[in-house]
């Protein structure tokens, strides 16, 4: 069984437990909400109800007798007013109790026996008190019928309330066991959820780190000087032997690649010459002076390797001058290679056509490996108006910078590479005084010892320096450099080019 097949067999266990404890703590949850609502606004306002109702009662009977007793009027008011009170609350029971047929049921009873005690009971006493029989009201008295119906009516009002309570004690018996079930089932997660991890931690170690750890042991003994013949034995689920085949893959590569690299150690030697010629030819700018334009570049290539950037100057049959600046991805005798065409078909195209893009789309046509991209920007300079045309191809845009603002000669096409792309021409003016700085991402990509790049504010700062304490192209590339590179701490982490054009 595949790592990848255990882990989802893992997840869909514990998606389904947790599921199946969701769907039971949601069952009880609706249970103790239910029964605690139906407690509180039901069962427990009818208890109160009941109770003022015995006591409206109790105070209508007392009421009766008093008024039989003293034909005092100011007695028969407790009587009414008890009257009107067990009327409200019988009313307030029938709403609460509306839906639950036993308790409905007596409380019609209830009712019933209350509406008989004032028919045959109250009311031939308060009648013949009225009329000022006051004999005759306390013989109705004396006979007891009014207490019996009263007391059939607190039968009725006993039973009522005796029911409410075993209501309301089964409610919170039903909350008690359902709180006992959530702790059960809260419990029993919490200890499949531990098992779960247990097991988790166990197809972690047995089937991961274990197996990864040996994987390492074998990587750092075949590292090892004199080791690189011995195999990678791959181990562990299917996933990590395969990644132990591809190491073992890798393994017999790099050796192939020793030996070549042994063999190669001579030819190397004697190619030395031609890697200089290589570097000699990207660092020449092929520059000459120009009428109206003051212009100069630096290129510093990384210590040890063969420069990827390169720029020149190039002035074309009809007087205008193309400034190209380009950056190569890589270091090395590849890259070198790689800038030294594009260098060659680059000016070869502007020297026919005085294109920009035109030159873009050729430089684009001679890529053939995927892994090997650049970037690059032309300008063409008309020296005696100043007009200026460009061309980016994924490169840090330019900057012309006058007295007044500073404005980009933005990316006008992508990046030149195996996957091709289209480039446009744009146009500006280069005025009297105003500054073309160009360079490539080695300058601002650069860190201070806090490591903190350089990028395109500090650059703003650092220019405006070299320009406030330079008269010159030169003296501005120089002074530019040389705060960038006090500043840096990995200065020689990648090349460096940088092209300033001055209009004069």
């Amino acid at each position: 069984m595949t790592l990848r097949a255990r882990i989802w067999a893992l997840l869909l266990v514990a998606v389904v437990l947790v599921f199946v404890a969701a769907v039971a703590l949601r069952s009880g949850y609706t249970t103790v909400a239910t029964t605690t609502t139906d407690v509180t606004t039901r069962l427990q306002p009818a208890a109160q109800g009941v109770s003022s109702l015995n006591t409206a009662l109790a105070e209508m009977d007392s009421g009766v007798t008093a008024y039989a007793l003293t034909g005092d009027v100011t007695d028969l008011s407790s009587y009414v007013e008890g009257s009107a009170r067990a009327e409200a609350e019988f009313a307030s029971l029938r709403s609460l109790l509306e839906g639950e047929p036993q308790l409905s049921r007596l409380l019609r009873d209830t009712r019933d026996a209350y509406r008989i005690w004032k028919r045959q009971g109250t009311r031939p006493i308060i009648e013949a008190t009225r009329k000022g029989d006051r004999a005759g009201a306390r013989e109705l008295v004396r006979t007891g019928t009014s207490r019996n119906l009263y007391n059939d009516v607190r039968t009725y009002t006993h039973a009522l309330e005796d029911q409410i309570v075993n209501r309301t004690q089964a409610s919170a018996a039903v909350q008690e066991e359902q709180f006992v079930r959530l702790s059960r089932i809260l419990n029993i997660s919490i200890l499949v959820f531990f098992g779960l991890l247990a097991v988790f931690s166990l197809l972690l170690v047995r089937g991961v780190l274990r197996p990864l750890r040996e994987l390492q042991d074998q990587l750092v003994g075949v590292a090892q000087e004199g080791h690189h013949e011995e195999p990678i034995v791959p181990a562990g689920p299917p996933e990590l032997r395969d990644v132990g085949q591809d190491a073992e893959t890798m393994r017999r590569t790099l050796v192939r690649e020793v030996d070549r690299a042994r063999q190669a150690d001579e030819g190397l030697a004697q190619q030395g010459p031609v890697v200089a010629a290589i570097r000699a030819e990207l660092a020449d700018s092929h520059s000459e002076p120009v009428v109206g334009l003051d212009f100069a570049g630096v290129q510093e290539p990384a210590e040890g390797v063969l420069a990827g950037d390169w720029w020149s100057a190039q002035v074309l049959y009809d007087g205008q001058l193309a400034i190209t600046v380009t950056d190569v991805s890589g270091h090395g005798p590849a890259a070198g290679m790689e800038a030294l065409r594009l260098k060659h078909v680059i000016e070869l195209s502007l020297a026919q056509n005085a294109d920009p893009a035109l030159a873009l789309s050729h430089a684009c046509d001679g890529f053939r490996a995927s892994s090997r991209f650049a970037t690059c920007t032309i300008v063409v300079i008309e020296p005696q108006t100043g007009f200026l045309t460009w061309a980016n191809a994924g490169h840090p845009p330019a900057w012309l910078i006058t007295d007044t603002a500073t404005t980009e000669l933005v990316r006008t096409g992508p990046l030149l590479s195996v996957l091709g792309g289209a480039w446009t021409n744009q146009h500006t003016h280069l005025d009297i005084g105003a500054l073309l700085l160009l360079w490539t991402d080695g300058l601002t990509e650069s860190h201070d010892a806090q490591r903190v790049e350089l990028g395109d504010d500090g650059l703003t700062g650092l220019v405006a320096d070299a320009v406030d304490q330079e008269e010159t192209s030169a003296g501005i590339i120089a002074h530019l450099l040389a705060a960038a590179r006090a500043r840096a701490v990995d200065w020689r982490r990648d090349d460096v080019t940088c092209v300033a054009v001055r209009r004069i």
